[in-house]
């Protein structure tokens, strides 16, 4: 145990000499860490401050010298480097974790891709233009005799409506190849 600690406290005698600033600088360092840690030692310490404050500290040696007090900006500063160098000795290295990659088939930009080349497949095979016909036919079977359009003004039908799809989509696929392969 120290000399300057007595039952694990500073003794006031020290703290008055701390607060002259009469301590070599590693026995300031060693109050300072104390001080930071026991809360009796600093209330111990705050009475010394206003004792000298108020002028009742004397010292031994000289009566009649004047009582010095410490810069509290020095000693915020100290305290401070003090716990910063204790930090960074007692933080541990945090190691970043290598970021999971997404999976190919999760991304949201496979799904709409294949779903647009079924419906391109779809439509190249005449899938919807075969249901079209199968709905028209059940349609006409349905629809009562009046309504129905005499076989005489019937126009001729032009491409159907997956016709024309597939006629755009290749087209605009034949378009961002040509800019693609300038």
């Amino acid at each position: 145990m120290n000399k300057d600690l007595i039952g694990g406290h500073i003794i006031a005698s020290d703290l008055t000499a701390y607060v002259r600033d009469e301590l070599a600088e590693r026995k300031r360092d060693r109050i300072e860490l104390h001080l930071a840690d026991c809360e009796p030692c600093m209330m111990l310490f705050m009475s010394v401050m206003e004792a000298s404050e108020a002028g009742e500290l004397t010292s031994s040696a000289d009566t009649g010298a004047e009582v010095v007090i410490p810069d509290m900006k020095k000693l915020g500063g100290r305290v401070i480097d003090v716990l910063l160098a204790e930090s960074a000795r007692s933080k541990p290295i945090m190691r970043a974790e290598p970021a999971r990659r997404q999976s190919f088939l999760q991304r949201p930009a496979v799904h709409f891709t294949a779903a647009a080349a079924i419906t391109l497949l779809l439509l190249g095979t005449g899938t919807f233009s075969g249901i079209s016909a199968k709905l028209g036919e059940l349609d006409s079977h349905s629809v009562p005799a009046e309504q129905t359009i005499e076989k005489g003004t019937e126009q001729t039908q032009g491409p159907t409506w997956s016709d024309r799809m597939v006629t755009r989509t290749s087209s605009w696929f034949d378009k961002l190849e040509k800019d693609r392969f300038k």
